[in-house]
């Protein structure tokens, strides 16, 4: 199996996020070289709605912070270097296109994200991310 050196994390706070940061920890831990970028996607139209409603920024940067804190606590604790990136957009699209961007050996995501009712109606972003991406996808439960 190929070294997994460059890796993609999407993180949107959600339980499964957590524990995919785990699985990313395992597969880095004991690497001399890496790359490990985390994404967080901020959703276009909720970006837009937001701003609509008027909603302080500041305030959403606080919220987005809160969001990945959980992940930041795992890599942290696990002395796993890496950098976080805000993107807007679609989640899944955004997500592909920052990993071949990145050149990533591997994209890691949880299951399922924040939004239940979101899945059903649109189909999940990493069942999307796995149908679309040119590249491996570690989808963890």
């Amino acid at each position: 199996m190929a070294k997994m050196e460059k890796i993609l994390l999407a993180s949107d706070g959600s339980q499964h996020s957590r524990k995919a940061a785990e699985h990313a920890v395992k597969i880095l831990k004991g690497q001399k070289s890496y790359t490990l970028n985390v994404v967080h996607v901020v959703d276009y139209e909720a970006s837009k709605h937001d701003a609509w409603l008027g909603i302080d920024p500041n305030q959403l940067q606080r919220e987005r912070d809160k969001k990945l804190s959980p992940v930041s606590i795992i890599l942290d604790e696990n002395d796993i270097e890496y950098v976080v990136e805000i993107l807007k957009g679609d989640p899944a699209e955004e997500i592909i296109s920052k990993a071949q961007e990145a050149n990533a050996d591997l994209i890691v995501m949880g299951s399922r994200g924040l939004n239940a009712i979101q899945e059903l109606v649109l189909g999940s972003v990493s069942h999307k991310v796995v149908q679309k991406a040119d590249r491996p996808v570690l989808v963890v439960k």
